[in-house]
């Protein structure tokens, strides 16, 4: 990318539902995802380019592991995922009794375990759980109640969890407890109303303060720890989805976004809708943890040595019935 401090398309990825962009340290790229369109994509800082890998199946969340390889969470569980061939193995099945949920964001914590939440299909069911997968396999219910929970992070000194529950428009925060990784408190860390659109993703900086992007609201907002309004970065795109901070300093802000639901009037407008955008916003974002999961040894050019895996994905949500429930969702929410 350039060294400007404009916004720049860095890829025309023309995504159905880009998400979970995750800064990979160890090979200067950043990772994320297109949950409908099944793919995992991989931009390189160094030269520029973009690799698209099939997954098979929906995709709605990934993570760094630290022994190579990532972690994600597909609509059946929790799996391994080879980022080469897109081939994944299943570690945890923690909806396997409601078969009506699926996976939403998730973010690998500062604890190095893999933090999820789940919704229902409906999009209307508050009974939405987050879980958070641990290296020996046990996945853990960390809090429920949610309908459709989004933007994890934490604060800088660990000492507060955040999540939006994106109908709600409402960012909350609960008090995190470093060495066990518990969760009490519920607070309102942003109230409803306070920037356009909803919150979706999220990052959090070295200040303390909160990068909201802001699904309908064409922008990303950043947010004092209070809750205040501290700035606005418009975009080209109406429905963006997530950030991360990215870059060997962590001070380039990436963006993805998506299609999802729009018309063909609406896709003429934003030509570049579905892409991955970035800025250098002048502020540092906090390090975002790996996952200390089961052992992999590997590394690019390698495959995965970890007993059968699978491309089938057979449980998975299928596109044509993925968008339409997306683009009703958010109409209901601005009636």
């Amino acid at each position: 990318m350039t060294g400007g401090s404009g916004i720049e398309l860095l890829y025309d990825a023309k995504n159905k539902l880009g998400e979970s962009p995750v800064w990979d340290p160890h090979l200067n790229c950043l990772w994320w995802i297109d949950c409908v369109g099944r793919a995992l994509l991989r931009y390189d800082l160094t030269s520029g380019q973009t690799t698209v890998v099939p997954v098979g199946s929906a995709i709605h969340a990934i993570g760094v592991r630290s022994t190579g390889g990532l972690v994600a969470a597909m609509t059946f569980g929790f799996c391994t995922l080879n980022p080469e061939t897109g081939a994944h193995s299943v570690i945890s099945v923690p909806e396997a009794d409601r078969p009506d949920f699926h996976f939403n964001d998730g973010k690998c914590g500062p604890d190095n375990r893999f933090w999820v939440g789940s919704m229902h299909k409906s999009y209307n069911a508050s009974d939405g759980q987050v879980f958070k997968l641990g290296p020996d396999d046990v996945c853990a219910t960390m809090m429920t109640g949610f309908t459709v929970p989004n933007g994890l992070g934490w604060s800088p000194d660990l000492d507060f969890f955040y999540i939006a529950d994106s109908p709600s428009g409402a960012i909350f925060k609960f008090d995190y407890e470093r060495h066990g990784g518990s969760l009490r408190r519920r607070q309102i860390a942003v109230a409803p109303g306070e920037a356009p659109g909803w919150p979706d993703g999220m990052s959090v900086d070295t200040d303390g303060c909160l990068w909201s992007v802001r699904w309908d609201g064409g922008c990303v907002v950043r947010f004092t720890p209070d809750g205040a309004v501290d700035r606005v970065v418009d975009l080209p795109v109406t429905r963006p989805t997530s950030c991360a901070f990215g870059g060997p300093n962590l001070d380039i802000l990436f963006i993805t976004s998506g299609t999802a639901g729009m018309e063909d009037a609406a896709l003429a407008d934003e030509p570049q809708a579905g892409g991955l955008f970035a800025i250098r916003p002048g502020v540092q974002g906090v390090p975002v943890g790996t996952f200390d999961g089961p052992s992999s040894f590997w590394h690019p050019g390698e495959g995965f040595d970890e007993g059968d895996e699978t491309t089938d994905g057979e449980e998975a949500l299928e596109e044509d019935e993925e968008e339409p429930r997306r683009k009703s969702l958010f109409k209901r929410w601005t009636e």
